[in-house]
């Protein structure tokens, strides 16, 4: 059997997964949230855009993974991702996180690139410097990081802040996971520092914090769990943060599996798998032309007609066939 259709068979079982009914509860696809029909119509797939993943580890052996030749991770910064990386005495341990991470990008745009980036967590605040650090030297247009940048709820270490300026700088857009405690942006000291950092000239157009939607019982809403903007950053929240579907999210795990994951982690994929799609649509376009894009076309109304609130979903949800309406009227 052929890898094209492997990656075929096992996406369409995820996308069916996706909408799926559970008991009673009907969930709908977070692909249909977002609008994703409308770019598959368009024949995008995100050919020709690279995407860096910034996580704990990936299943490079998974067929419906199609990671970069380019691969990394902390310890020694280069190529020796591999089976024998991901497998401990034969238990799984956090790198199917990552490859969940990496297969929502591809469930939404299959020909994009994905170069992983494991952080090795023994290496501490170095190990997040030197992974972004690795990032900007990579060759990606965008830099998924659905992991929390730092061991602790400090905020962020000035190094590592500095090492996502060093990404800005070099032109890549940043989605950041806004955590999962439930709480607004401005009550958590690390959460704060993000809000801080993307309020950085350096930074902006280029960095996006992802919340995280959820579609139940015909009800569009926050997820219980995300981070959100909260009415004291409401005058900036516009500019950098924006939701997406990412409570019980089907998608690759390790062991050559799908299976289903929530969080804002999963969250940040979705607006990188959109994302991608609109670089390949539009390739000349800089970070800041696709975060604009995707902020300026977010869907302020949920599905059943009511409104989504500034100060939970900020600039709103995810909405691929406006953005790239507005991107080609542009």
């Amino acid at each position: 059997m052929s890898k094209i259709l492997t990656y075929a068979i096992i996406f369409f079982i995820i996308l069916g997964a996706m909408g799926q009914k559970k008991g009673t509860h009907f969930s709908l696809s977070p692909h249909t949230v977002i609008g994703l029909s409308y770019a598959q119509t368009h024949l995008l797939d995100g050919k020709g855009t690279i995407v860096a993943v910034v996580d704990e580890g990936f299943d490079a052996s998974h067929k419906a993974l199609k990671l970069s030749a380019y691969r990394y991770n902390t310890r020694n910064n280069s190529g020796d991702i591999s089976e024998s990386v991901f497998f401990k005495d034969g238990k799984y341990s956090f790198e199917s996180h990552g490859t969940h991470v990496a297969g929502i990008i591809l469930g939404l745009a299959p020909q994009t690139e994905i170069i992983p980036i494991k952080v090795l967590g023994i290496g501490g605040d170095q190990a997040f410097v030197k992974a972004l650090n690795i990032a900007a030297s990579s060759p990606a247009h965008i830099v998924n990081i659905s992991m929390r940048l730092s061991y602790t709820h400090k905020k962020l270490n000035p190094n590592i802040r500095d090492a996502l300026l060093h990404l800005a700088k070099e032109g890549k857009l940043i989605v950041i996971a806004a955590g999962n405690e439930g709480l607004s942006l401005m009550e958590n000291a690390y959460t704060k520092s993000l809000v801080e950092l993307a309020h950085n000239p350096l930074m902006e157009g280029r960095l996006l914090l992802a919340g995280a939607s959820s579609y139940k019982n015909g009800t569009e809403t926050l997820a219980k769990f995300s981070n959100f903007p909260g009415n004291n950053s409401l005058q900036f929240a516009q500019s950098y943060f924006i939701t997406a579907p990412g409570e019980q999210i089907t998608s690759t795990v390790t062991g050559g599996g799908i299976g289903e994951k929530s969080g804002t982690s999963m969250a940040a994929p979705m607006i990188v798998g959109a994302a991608s799609l609109l670089k390949q649509a539009f390739p000349h376009f800089k970070a800041e032309e696709i975060t604009r894009l995707l902020l300026t076309s977010a869907r302020s109304i949920s599905l059943e007609g009511t409104d989504l609130p500034d100060a939970y979903f900020g600039a709103g949800i995810v909405n691929l066939r406006a953005a790239l309406e507005q991107g080609s009227s542009t």
